[in-house]
């Protein structure tokens, strides 16, 4: 994913040497964005969350939270505004540009630099599938309820460039790697709209209800592909994480839509094939809040997109849907879940869009 608040070109072009290219054409990316001016394309690197480091790592940043991270906490901070000023794009005209390759390849990583912009994010392709779900405009306070390490709030300040951008995380550890990630991404002139929260995300449905036109719910999960680097010991341990995690994401997703003003949008999404962290948790939520309404992604981003990826639709976790189906897609309207596939290894993603009713 390049960087529209650095220079580019050279980075472009050695890209499309090595025989990357475009996701999604010009007309394609207009549609999923709601933005006639954006364009999106894409790059694979490495199989894990949104993030710059090495699998190992990319776990760590997908556990939950320990108890004792998870009090509420009210501090934030605005990002210093000490950034290296570099030539960026208009911010009116915002572009989401990402590459991707035929193969799997190693593409180099750029080092964190105090004062720098880094020239562009390597992540999983499914990883943006969560932003253009959310569909963020200009203007709009959007919260990214579970930001670490930060390569969804990256994307969203590609797509748009909202009036208020809230990267929240109350790991410390975790935190500081996402101030690092928003540091080397942002252009300066955004350090007044882009603030770093360190509360419970559990909390934001009483401290900040109806305060924000989208929020993210990229949730914690058991992160399926991280299973692949996991050893014996610390796959007894997720083993034991994994039961008590629908729990916790049943509240971030109910302290979302309570978050959300009314008409407002969540996105819920996880990078783990269960079933009870994915169609279980928005059900249950559905369940409990009338207000809630779930919109159909299938014909918006899976049929656009599955020259791509691999699609599978939701399912209830038992039995028949409690909730009625609305127009023979009850299914579709739960979610989508990218598969990971020979040759079209991206993911696995699930994401589900709740609109809160007026």
């Amino acid at each position: 994913m390049l960087n529209r608040f650095s220079a580019v070109t050279g980075v472009t072009q050695v890209l499309q040497s090595q025989g990357f290219s475009t996701l999604l054409p010009q007309t394609g990316v207009s549609t999923l964005l709601g933005n006639g001016s954006s364009t999106v394309s894409h790059s694979k690197y490495q199989a894990g969350k949104d993030s710059l480091s090495p699998p190992d790592s990319d776990y760590i940043s997908r556990c939950p939270p320990n108890d004792s991270h998870l009090q509420p906490d009210s501090t934030s901070h605005v990002l210093g505004r000490d950034l290296q000023s570099q030539p960026s794009l208009s911010l009116s005209s915002p572009t989401l540009q990402c590459y991707i390759h035929p193969r799997p390849l190693r593409f180099p990583s750029q080092a964190h630099r105090h004062g720098q912009l880094k020239q562009y994010y390597l992540l999983n392709a499914a990883s943006l599938l969560p932003v253009l779900a959310l569909k963020v405009r200009d203007g709009e306070k959007v919260l990214d309820l579970c930001s670490a390490p930060g390569g969804k709030a990256v994307a969203i300040m590609q797509c748009a460039t909202p009036a208020l951008l809230c990267c929240n995380e109350p790991d410390p550890h975790r935190r500081d790697w996402l101030a690092k990630t928003l540091e080397s991404f942002l252009s300066p002139s955004l350090t007044t709209r882009v603030v770093v929260s360190a509360q419970d995300g559990r909390s934001f449905g009483n401290s900040e209800a109806g305060t924000y036109d989208k929020v993210l719910v990229d949730a914690p999960c058991s992160n399926d592909r991280s299973w692949l680097y996991c050893g014996s010991q610390q796959g007894e341990q997720r083993l034991k994480e994994r039961a008590r995690l629908p729990a916790l994401q049943a509240q971030l997703l109910r302290s979302a839509l309570s978050a959300v003003r009314p008409g407002g949008v969540v996105v819920y999404s996880t990078c783990t094939l269960s079933n009870f962290e994915n169609c279980a948790v928005v059900e249950a939520v559905l369940n409990e809040c009338p207000e809630a309404e779930p919109e159909d992604l299938w014909e918006e981003i899976a049929i656009p997109l599955a020259t791509y990826f691999t699609f599978r639709t939701a399912h209830p976790a038992h039995g028949k849907p409690s909730l009625q189906p609305q127009n023979g897609s009850y299914h579709h309207r739960l979610g989508i879940l990218v598969v990971p596939q020979p040759g079209k290894t991206w993911g696995p993603m699930f994401l589900s869009r709740i609109r809160r009713r007026k």
